[in-house]
């Protein structure tokens, strides 16, 4: 089912609220001292807020029919916004977000109920449209969240995001579990794996986050995978044909 802007928007503001709940129980952090491989909540706000307002312009630009220059290296790109909102105080990334979520709602709305399922606009993911504003409205945003409350073991947080998030992820990748890989993510020493470990012991019986766990099996798959193709093309004999690895 293809959801509607209503449906959109409601999405956006649970994200809303969700970072604001975010905010207050990662307060206590110590945002002086995050790195780049191990950001701080308020990094990821910045972070959030970044490709909300980014997400926001390149709408604005695609309905105006306007020229707009697309990232062409999210990991350099990311790095970079992280270098330059660093130092930035808090109450000045709180209010950098709320300016995001505000335009980024007001720019979907001017579009029509037919133009969502449009998959032929240059969105750099050839996708439909509505699942583009999902991602950056929703899915890209809680992803973050998840993955941090993981990181700092607060698990009731990481369920409660995990269950009020689960229908429009579903939507999103079609039932896919892949949503919840955390593949984009750094991993340092395998944390999530330890983490979702220790978070399944204590939630055995929770359906969503068993798909968690087949997500990140499905993610070291295709990680096995990819290795083993790698190896492949790297002793790939002359005499043969390998076109299908």
């Amino acid at each position: 089912m293809i959801p509607d802007l209503a449906r959109i928007n409601l999405e956006i503001d649970r994200t809303h609220k969700n970072v604001l709940e975010f905010i207050t129980v990662c307060n206590s952090e110590n945002s002086k001292s995050s790195s780049y491989e191990d950001w701080s909540y308020k990094d990821v706000i910045a972070h959030l807020t970044r490709w909300i307002s980014f997400s926001a312009d390149k709408l604005e630009s695609i309905k105006n029919q306007i020229p707009f220059k697309d990232v062409d290296d999210f990991r350099k790109t990311n790095r970079e916004w992280y270098a330059v909102d660093y130092n930035k105080e808090l109450k000045i990334v709180e209010s950098e977000f709320e300016k995001a979520i505000k335009k980024y709602k007001a720019v979907i709305v001017t579009y029509g109920k037919e133009e969502l399922i449009k998959n032929d606009l240059p969105l750099g993911f050839g996708i439909d449209l509505w699942r583009y504003m999902i991602m950056d409205g929703s899915t890209h945003p809680n992803g973050h969240l998840l993955y941090h409350y993981l990181k700092r073991r607060k698990y009731l947080n990481f369920i409660k995001v995990m269950e009020e998030t689960k229908d429009i992820f579903y939507l999103f990748s079609n039932g896919n579990s892949k949503v919840y890989s955390f593949v984009e993510y750094e991993d340092k020493a395998g944390m999530v794996k330890n983490r979702l470990e220790e978070l399944s012991k204590a939630y055995n019986d929770n359906d969503i986050l068993k798909k968690v766990m087949e997500g990140r099996f499905n993610q070291q798959v295709q990680r096995l995978e990819k290795g083993i193709r790698d190896l492949l093309r790297r002793y790939k004999p002359k005499t043969f044909s390998w076109s299908s690895v």
